[in-house]
Order: C-alpha cells, then structure tokens, then sequence
C-alpha cells in the first residue's frame, strides 16, 4: 500500500511539473510589452514578448545610452530582429553602439535602390559593425513577411523605389496576440495615400516623422483607426515638431495621444485583460 501510495504521489509531482511548465511556457504568448524610447529627435521602440524581442529603429548614437538603459530594464540580452525603418542618422546611428551591448541576429530595412544616397554619415560604420559581428542584414519591400514566435510582422511599404530616404521607410505591421501595431518610419502623404488599400487598421500608431505636416493625414488616420498614437520627438527641437495641426487632428480623432517630448518613454502592457500604460515623465 505505501508503495502505492508513494507511485501515485510520484505521478501526481511529475504531471504537476508537466503543467506549470506548460503554463509558464505558454502564458507569455498572451502578454506584451511595447516601449517607445524617448531619443530625443530620433526613434526607437522595442516590443518584448513569448520570448521575442524587436526594436525598431535605435535614436542616434547620442542617446544610444537612453536605448540600452530601457533594453536592460526589460532584461533583454538577445534582439531577434532589429527593424532599421531607413537609414537616416536619427534612426540608425545608435545602432553600432547596441551591436557591441546585446546579441542581435538579424537586421532588416526598406528596400535601397539606386536613385538617393542616404543622408547617415553613421552608414559605413553601422555596416562595419554589422560585418565584424556576421549579423545578417536584408532589404524588405511589401508583401515580405516574418513570423518570430507568436508575433508575426509585416511590411506594408516600400511598394516601389521612390527614391527619397523618408519615402522608402520600411512601414510595418506587428501583430502581438489580439493588439495590432503599426510603425510608419518618416512616410509622408505620398505613401499614405498607396497603403489606403490596404488592411493598416490598427490598435498603436507610432505617429510619421516626429509629427510632420507632411504625414498623418485625415483619410490616412481614418483607415488606422489607431486607439493609441505615439509621437517621438524632440522637447528642444528646431523643426516646430509635433506640427501643431497634425495634433489638432490626433486629439480631435478621439485617441489617446503620447509624446515622448512630454512623457519620456511611454511603455505599454499588452495582455488578455486589455492595455495599461506608464509614462516616464
């Protein structure tokens, strides 16, 4: 009897690890966090979840420290993909300073053609860094798509070589669970109007080119239908960004508008529960 006794405890201990290691391998797939990084005049956010870790853009290397600082308080050691939306210093520059801090496995871009030359002075030693560490580096256009886990991304634009640096931002959709979010690099009007047919219908906005007057459009808006837009910007900037009447639209469309000149780092909790939120500032 006691050896009975002692088999079936045996079981029972087994298939409760079998269970808490299948809650604990299986509850994060439903919790994301999504931090949009105050660098200042640049961007960067990170979306961490089910064991993935994106950023999108890295700020410039002046504010690399303030990109690092928020990937160590999510104790992020390892990025599985890193999103350069183009190749602008004030979204790529801090990158090379990030390669020699944390793991990364693979960068990607909006497709380059041959009609501009990118503006980054930080370009060659981005691509050095790049080469030394063996970090896979792609061009993306629209229609491309990844799936990491239970996240799954995909590129909205480039469509066409347009042949300007901001134009040719890679535009990504990141799906995390039941929450969509949309990340816009410095697009303007122009290439609003050729994603309009598309699905871009989305929880998150992270808001084009620091609040431009020349994105963000009214049909543009309507069609993301976003419940949260983030603007990255600046508090001492020379460019009167946010543009006042793009936040006039953004406030007047009814959804929760963060700035990261105001709030600093904006950071968001994604569950089964909904979405909460704390500001820096």
């Amino acid at each position: 009897m006691n050896r009975l006794i002692k088999r079936i405890t045996f079981v029972l201990f087994v298939i409760g690890i079998i269970i808490t290691a299948v809650i604990m391998n299986t509850a994060p797939a439903d919790e994301y966090t999504v931090t949009y990084i105050d660098v200042g005049q640049g961007d960067s956010a990170v979306v961490s979840g089910d064991n993935t870790n994106i950023l999108i853009d890295a700020g410039t290397d002046k504010n690399a420290r303030k990109v690092k600082i928020a990937l160590d308080r999510l104790k992020i050691k390892t990025l599985d993909l890193v999103v350069l939306s183009h190749l602008d210093s004030d979204h790529i520059s801090g990158m090379s300073e990030l390669i020699n801090s944390f793991k990364v496995k693979k960068v990607i871009t909006g497709k380059i053609g041959n009609k501009y030359i990118p503006d980054s002075p930080s370009l060659d030693e981005l691509k050095v860094a790049l080469d030394l560490n063996k970090i896979p580096f792609n061009m993306v256009k629209a229609g491309d798509k990844l799936k990491l886990n239970n996240i799954g991304l995909s590129v909205l634009s480039p469509n066409m070589e347009y042949g300007e640096s901001n134009e040719d931002s890679a535009v990504v959709m990141l799906n995390c669970g039941k929450k969509k979010l949309l990340f816009t690099g410095d697009i303007n009007s122009k290439v609003e109007k050729n994603l309009l047919d598309k699905d871009i219908d989305a929880d998150f906005l992270k808001v084009s080119h620091h609040g431009s007057f020349q994105a963000t459009g009214e049909e543009f808006l309507n069609a993301v239908n976003p419940s949260y837009a983030v603007v990255s910007v600046s508090e001492f900037n020379t460019y009167n960004l946010p543009n006042v009447e793009v936040m006039k639209r953004l406030y007047g469309y009814g959804c929760k508008v963060f700035r990261t000149d105001e709030m600093g780092s904006i950071t968001f909790h994604i569950n089964g529960n909904g979405v909460k939120y704390e500001c820096e500032k």
